[in-house]
């Protein structure tokens, strides 16, 4: 656990898309709820920002820890506060370093699973609302 000071309700995800068109995405070990009753099991995968790090790092450290990729921030595609989840969040389109894992995924206790799903696939894992932008972008 780190003693590092971060936001708690503004947070950067990552998306990431292989060779293959697909979208890098992890499932939650705890289930979050909406205020519509919406349930966030599957997402892009990121985390909360610390405030000595910059946007880009922040997504590159939390994937990395997430997932054991190592990836590069790009651009970023959309800022909005989450209509559901009331979080900030960032959308980083990102690409990969290396194609495989550089490491073991840090946060087991977090991540259930971790998995490449064809962009065209998303829309049936998440079951919150979908940035317009990030779809723009995948083209979904």
């Amino acid at each position: 656990m780190s003693d590092k000071k971060e936001a708690k309700t503004f947070i950067n995800l990552g998306i990431i898309v292989n060779k293959r068109d697909e979208a890098l995405m992890i499932r939650r070990v705890k289930k979050e709820t909406g205020r519509d009753g919406s349930v966030l099991e599957w997402a892009f995968p990121g985390g909360k920002q610390r405030f000595e790090e910059s946007r880009e790092e922040c997504v590159e450290r939390e994937v990395l820890d997430e997932t054991g990729y190592e990836i590069e921030s790009i651009k970023q595609i959309s800022l909005r506060m989450h209509p559901q989840i009331f979080v900030f969040i960032v959308y980083h389109l990102c690409k990969l370093r290396s194609e495989k894992p550089i490491a073991k995924p840090k946060e087991p206790h977090e991540i259930a699973e971790i998995k490449w799903v064809k962009t065209k696939d998303i829309r049936n894992l998440i079951t919150t609302d979908l940035d317009k932008k990030v779809a723009q972008e995948l083209e979904i």
